[in-house]
């Protein structure tokens, strides 16, 4: 459980480190284009080309990865959508709301949780589940939203185009599949363990540092807060158990998929929201209090599906 005491940890010096005063402002902005531009494209790449499904896993493995996160990602855009039109929230507050808890924190967080609930062996549902399902959503459905909420050109088949061909994270995709089953030399891989390792620490550290707990952000973003924690902590689980179940799925993969699904807000959603200026101090609310609580609720969903 060593990378959910890191979450802890790189989210106190974030703190730390804006009140020490010792940093620019433009520290959360720098940390964030690293990570999209530099380490997350290398975990793509380190992962991604030998990513296998195997028929151990079956077609509770497949559901997971191809289905489940683009209809958590639905969900989210349809619950949020409306409830901001009638609390007349802006764009960037739903494009914030919708990048971090339609998408969830499946790999960071989710796979040390995933190993501690069911063993190593539910670790191969939870990454193709991750690298085949929710980065995807994320490099394309995500970044159609953060391109629509933004507003800076129309949200057409061609400015999504060209901002999905400016994403590195995409782009690395595409390499590593057409990369898949390739070998890579043992100094290369080298290279992108030490980049990817840059993803969660600085992600974190930028969360952390513009993460505002004060009475007066409650007071202002409580109701946004609990709206999306509730739709990424409860509704969303809720209703991927239903489905498991109603199609007959009682297995660890099936398992697996709700406790995936469960998982606290998606730390690349929140540092795609902020690069993209869409209410930043949302972004950082959402997942510096969704992904602790996580650590409460996600135990609980699986004690939860012993007995459904």
């Amino acid at each position: 459980m060593g990378n959910v005491l890191l979450v802890v940890v790189c989210l106190l010096l974030g703190v730390l480190a804006r009140r020490s005063r010792r940093f620019p402002e433009a520290t959360p902005a720098v940390l964030s284009r690293v990570v999209i531009d530099a380490a997350l494209p290398a975990l793509t790449l380190l992962y991604v080309p030998r990513l296998t499904v195997d028929g151990s896993a079956g077609l509770t493995t497949l559901f997971a990865a191809l289905a489940t996160p683009w209809l958590l990602f639905a969900l989210a855009l349809a619950v949020l959508w409306p409830l901001a039109r009638a609390r007349g929230w802006s764009r960037g507050t739903l494009g914030a709301l919708v990048l971090t808890t339609g998408l969830a924190n499946t790999a960071f967080v989710g796979f040390p949780l995933i190993e501690a609930l069911y063993g190593a062996r539910a670790l191969r549902t939870a990454l193709v589940f991750d690298q085949a399902g929710s980065f995807l959503v994320v490099s394309t459905a995500g970044v159609a939203l953060a391109t629509a909420c933004a507003g800076r050109e129309r949200p057409t088949p061609g400015a999504f185009a060209r901002r999905l061909a400016s994403f590195p994270p995409f782009l690395a995709f595409v390499l590593a599949l057409l990369l898949h089953g390739v070998p890579f030399h043992p100094f290369l891989l080298v290279v992108l363990e030490k980049l990817a390792a840059l993803v969660i620490p600085l992600a974190l550290l930028s969360v952390g540092y513009q993460l505002r707990l004060d009475r007066s952000t409650l007071a202002r973003d409580g109701g946004k807060l609990a709206a999306g924690l509730a739709v990424r902590l409860a509704l969303a689980p809720l209703l991927v158990l239903l489905a498991v179940r109603a199609a007959g799925l009682h297995d660890e993969a099936a398992n697996v998929i709700v406790a995936e699904s469960a998982m606290g807000p998606m730390v690349t959603g929140a540092v795609l929201a902020v690069e993209e200026n869409l209410d930043p101090p949302l972004a950082t609310l959402l997942v510096g209090v969704g992904i602790p609580l996580s650590l409460v609720t996600v135990p609980l969903w699986a004690w939860l599906m012993r007995i459904i």
